[in-house]
């Protein structure tokens, strides 16, 4: 099957899922790259492809609609159509020691104290803002703080029922003297103001990265740690999670995935796995892994970027495999409680995708995928066969894209450069770049 055949398939990945398609293909174990040519770009802020092109749509330190300031390290986000209009909710990765100058306010104590209960911690800065585009013309229309007051929003997820979970990627010590951090924060799109903060702790206090959903409605949860493992949250109510419980993953006959020292898991081999169930969720320091890493849970490194299709939930772990450059891992639920998990990808060459975060999947089917390194930092494709294709480089600084999305209405694809402070609205002819 060639590429242009799997494009015109890509519509029946609603109906059938990814996974299934994938399954056409035979993985190339060398892991090729083509379509290498980017175009260098004479504002040196991104170079892309030959067929693309962007535009800036955010720049940190403007002023929104609501008189706060853009703030700055945007993360993961997350596109709505909301009313014929496009909403991205885009976290924000500051914590005070990031220096004050990056959050939304340019007069601290005053503009906090406006805000009231809807400041959930005084000595915070991080959140979340939503940016309002014309779905047509992708004009911005609006641009607002949307949380506030939380610590170091990573990435995230969006829900079934079309709200944004922003994850704290941040665990301080519980006392009576400040407010808890480590937990999961939900934005509703359609709300055109502040968000009223409330933390969802049945979903865990971890240092949390993304979240993703399968179709029984379970919330798949990362943690950012080079022991971090992988959570399931089982929902008590089908479009809330307020209530349910939190599970670890323990893959069968596999306590460490990383493949640092020896080649312990294999490719495109299916192991059984077991959810151990995680009692104390709300530690008054960071043990949730702890718990379950005592009770026999595999151990992964750097779980970050996480995205489902209707089939599998796909998994970054940026510092995996023999490398440390990174792996992909699959899991494939086949009922509400049992699942089927399989090393997917394994980075084999640093010049090739080197250490993933971010993911997600685009319309014609391919993975889409922020590195997160210290040296170059790229957007790539990933096809069904796991063959890698580069789409854009930064080219101003050495910061990570972060939050790649993709428009609910046309393939427009939405990215942050984080230590930029940029969000751009990437388009052009997607053919050429994945033919």
């Amino acid at each position: 099957m060639d590429r242009r055949t799997f494009i015109s398939l890509s519509a029946l990945i609603p109906f059938f899922g990814l996974s299934n398609l994938i399954s056409c293909f035979s993985k190339d174990s060398k892991n090729s790259i083509f379509n290498q040519k980017l175009t260098k770009d004479p504002k040196s802020i991104i170079d892309l492809h030959t067929s693309l092109k962007y535009q800036i749509i955010s720049e940190k330190g403007l002023q929104m609609s609501d008189g706060f300031k853009v703030p700055g390290l945007a993360d993961g986000m997350g596109s709505f159509l909301v009313n014929d209009k496009i909403i991205l909710v885009r976290n924000h990765e500051i914590v005070p020691k990031h220096g004050m100058h990056l959050g939304p306010f340019q007069n601290v104590n005053e503009q906090i104290g406006l805000l009231g209960s809807k400041h959930y911690d005084e000595n915070a800065i991080g959140g979340t803002t939503n940016i309002v585009l014309d779905k047509n013309s992708k004009k911005v229309l609006k641009e607002y703080l949307s949380l506030s007051g939380t610590m170091q929003n990573c990435a995230g997820g969006v829900t079934p029922w079309g709200t944004w979970l922003s994850c704290e990627e941040y665990v301080n010590v519980k006392s009576k003297s400040q407010v808890s951090h480590g937990y999961v924060f939900e934005v509703d799109p359609k709300n055109p103001s502040l968000t009223s903060p409330s933390p969802l702790k049945k979903l865990g206090r971890f240092n949390h990265e993304a979240v993703a959903f399968d179709k029984f409605n379970n919330a798949y949860l990362t943690e950012d740690r080079s022991d971090g493992l992988i959570y399931k949250f089982v929902p008590k109510s089908p479009y809330s999670l307020k209530e349910g419980e939190l599970f670890a993953l323990k893959v069968q006959g596999l306590t460490d995935s990383r493949n640092w020292d020896l080649s312990r898991t294999k490719l495109n081999i299916s192991y059984q796995v077991e959810w151990i169930k995680i009692e104390d969720y709300d530690p008054d320091e960071d043990t949730t892994r702890q718990e379950g890493i005592s009770k026999g849970a595999t151990v992964f490194a750097r779980p970050e970027g996480i995205i489902a299709d209707e089939d599998s939930i796909y998994i970054c772990c940026t510092s995996g495999g023999h490398l440390k450059k990174g792996q992909i891992f699959k899991i494939k639920p086949t009922t509400s409680k049992e699942s089927l998990f399989e090393l997917w990808y394994e980075v084999q060459d640093a010049n090739s995708l080197n250490m993933p975060d971010n993911i997600v999947i685009a319309p014609w089917g391919d993975l889409i995928v922020c590195e997160d390194n210290s040296n170059r930092n790229r957007l790539w494709g990933l096809t069904p066969n796991g063959k890698p294709y580069l789409i854009a480089q930064n080219s101003y600084s050495g910061s990570e894209f972060a939050g790649a999305c993709f428009s609910p209405v046309d393939n427009s694809l939405f990215v942050n450069i984080q230590s930029n402070g940029l969000t751009l609205l990437i388009d052009g002819n997607w053919n050429s770049v994945i033919s």
